[in-house]
């Protein structure tokens, strides 16, 4: 089998709200078959909005705090294959009490020790346990397996005590607490162990990246290169948070043509507002100089329209007046050895064997650095077209906000032509 697997850097509500719905229309149509949404959010509101619109998580960092995972009842255990060398960290908080929380601490210490602590409901937002009070602990010394997902239950027995099992053998019961009402179960790793739950296979699921980074987006390439064998035959799709337009008709023909040409490193979609792109757009006369003259960015970056809102602001006008107009290269694929950006590209799960990329500019090494190195091409496909909404310097002082209109229409016509506008969720 050979998934499809779109990978999103999440997520402005904004700007993805009309994404969300192409990307949905893809999967209910078969042409993707999972969506790994990685929570790199920025504000209190949109990870809120990203925690709610994409389902459960499979993925944390160390530096993650916990993340709700399920309940708890005497009538129903809960059960989850956590990937963890050390730390697990299970909280619950009790339905009659919820201002109470009792946390887990499973292998701690460098998978040693386990700890149970009462806690206070706001500490589940933090890693400070300088105010928790430790009720148990006991040496635990290789609770946790490196080598394979760890079976975790937690069940209530008949008087409403905790019971933990991992990997089927009893850790610890603690009659103490009386969880008789039920609880709700949160979930973190730490201390340097990254969590991972295995049985989290819903097509569309969040990735949550390690907050507060600057350029956080290998910890995305680090995790798929380090599961090399799970992916060697995927084909996989990353596309930026703010691709407000995308061809669906064509998308399969795209991923088709990524398949068939393993010789590129990557292969880009047909941009609208993309330096290169519309350097190429206009050399095949399907940007008139009318709308702006657009160069060959120096070396593929940056350029006249990476920085001026206006610019980008005619060319999108120019693409939006006909319904979404095709932009054709000169030919039907480009082959590239420069750099560009990245804002919808392929690439094959064979080729991760050369993408544990470090911390710093993912669009430098994947255009530039790796396919330099091993002496391959990369491509700009003409046939697929996605409009991506912004740059960094195009939004300084710009409000996109009638574009992103304009946008919604597009996609409200292309998917739902029958029917009334969708309502896109808002925040809060």
């Amino acid at each position: 089998m050979t998934p499809v697997i779109l990978v999103t850097f999440a997520g402005r509500q904004t700007r993805m709200e009309i994404l969300t719905q192409y990307i949905r229309r893809a999967l209910d149509l078969g042409i993707i078959d999972e969506w790994h949404i990685w929570d790199f959010t920025r504000s209190a509101d949109d990870h809120a909005w990203v925690t709610r619109e994409f389902g459960p998580a499979r993925y944390m960092g160390s530096k993650v705090p916990y993340q709700n995972a399920g309940t708890v009842s005497p009538s129903a255990s809960f059960r989850t294959s956590a990937r963890i060398r050390h730390d697990l960290h299970i909280a619950l908080v009790p339905n009659d009490r919820p201002h109470e929380c009792y946390e887990i601490a499973g292998g701690g210490w460098k998978n040693t020790h386990s700890v149970l602590r009462k806690i206070g409901r706001e500490q589940l937002a933090h890693f400070d346990r300088s105010n928790e009070q430790t009720l148990w602990s006991k040496p635990t010394p290789g609770i946790l397996s490196p080598g394979r997902p760890n079976e975790v239950t937690l069940s209530i027995d008949a008087a409403g005590a905790p019971i933990l099992r991992i990997n089927e053998v009893a850790i610890g019961t603690w009659p103490e607490i009386n969880l008789s009402a039920g609880a709700t179960v949160h979930i973190r790793g730490g201390w340097g162990a990254d969590l991972e739950l295995c049985d989290v296979d819903a097509r569309t699921r969040r990735y949550i990246g390690n907050p507060n980074e600057q350029l956080p987006y290998y910890q995305a390439y680090e995790y798929y290169a380090t599961r090399f064998e799970d992916f060697k035959d995927a084909v996989f799709l990353k596309c930026d948070d703010d691709i407000v337009y995308l061809d669906i008709d064509k998308l399969d023909g795209y991923i088709q043509f990524r398949r068939a040409n393993p010789h590129y490193f990557i292969v880009s979609a047909n941009v609208v507002n993309n330096g290169v792109c519309a350097y190429l757009q206009q050399a095949a006369g399907s940007i008139p100089t009318s709308v702006g003259e657009f160069e060959h960015p120096p070396g593929g970056f940056g350029g006249t329209l990476w920085e001026s809102a206006e610019r980008a602001a005619k060319l999108h006008g120019y693409f939006l007046v006909e319904n979404g107009r095709t932009l054709p290269l000169p030919q039907p694929s480009v082959d590239w050895t420069e750099r560009q950006s990245i804002n919808f590209i392929a690439w094959l799960g064979q080729d991760l064997l050369h993408m544990a990329l470090p911390q710093g500019d993912d669009e430098h090494a994947l255009t530039i650095g790796v396919p330099t190195f091993l002496g391959r091409p990369s491509a700009i496909y003409s046939d697929f077209t996605v409009s991506h909404l912004s740059f960094g310097p195009q939004e300084r002082g710009w409000d996109p906000t009638p574009l992103i209109t304009a946008y919604e229409a597009l996609m409200r016509s292309r998917l739902f032509p029958e029917t009334e506008k969708p309502v896109l969720r808002a925040a809060g």
